[in-house]
């Protein structure tokens, strides 16, 4: 584990205290907003550390592929302090997702993917990791659907990111868009607009059929071996 990564494990529990308590500097709401101890994690590996959160009971957590680059050991670690290893099992580099699973993972409530697309100036909240502030919960709004970009010149374009008000920090990638009035995850957080620092989006309901395959084949402790 890098000094970095070793750095940002004990400030965790900082963190966990004033979640706890609540601090409006940093953005963290309080006890309301316990459940999202287990659902939200910061997974880390040689390359960095980003963002990622529980989308099956059995331990997969949804991510971004920048965020997992190469490496197929990636470590997760939740608020309250608790290491696990986890292993990528899938990617796709168009929509900038990955799959991993928590090794040994006791169980949990997973965030609930909306079935409803997201609407222009609805009101969400990110829940997410920073390497300055371990958790915080930002706020924002839908400002655009449907817009077109690619990684590069050599990757196909997707033309269905949504852009929020939403203004992330290094450490946020793969961090997830909740629905203020449902709780449900709208989106996953893949980039940062240079100048402003608003985020870019994948909308889950573009790529709910890459997901929901990635869960029906891995979850429920499937592998890929088992396919």
């Amino acid at each position: 584990m890098s000094d970095g990564m070793r750095k940002t494990a004990v400030r965790i529990m900082v963190s966990a205290a004033l979640l706890l308590f609540g601090d409006p500097v940093s953005g963290t709401f309080g006890t309301k907003d316990e459940p999202l101890l287990g659902q939200v994690f910061m997974v880390g590996n040689e390359h960095g550390t980003g963002t990622g959160f529980l989308i099956d009971g059995s331990g997969l957590v949804l991510t971004n592929q920048h965020v997992v680059s190469l490496y197929e050991d990636q470590v997760v670690w939740t608020l309250g302090g608790e290491e696990y290893t986890g292993k990528v099992l899938e990617t796709d580099r168009t929509l900038d997702l990955a799959l991993v699973r928590i090794d040994d993972y006791p169980g949990g409530e997973p965030l609930v993917l909306s079935e409803e697309p997201p609407e222009r100036m609805e009101k969400v909240l990110t829940a997410t990791w920073t390497e300055s502030h371990p958790f915080v919960i930002r706020e924002g709004t839908v400002q655009l659907l449907h817009q077109e970009m690619g990684i590069d010149e050599k990757d196909p374009v997707f033309d269905d990111y949504m852009v929020l008000s939403t203004k992330l920090d290094p450490g946020m990638s793969g961090s997830p868009v909740i629905r203020e009035d449902t709780g449900e995850v709208i989106g996953v957080n893949v980039a940062i607009e240079a100048w402003s620092k608003i985020s870019i989006s994948v909308p889950v309901s573009a790529a709910e059929e890459v997901i929901s395959r990635w869960v029906d084949e891995h979850g429920e402790g499937g592998t890929a071996d088992e396919e």
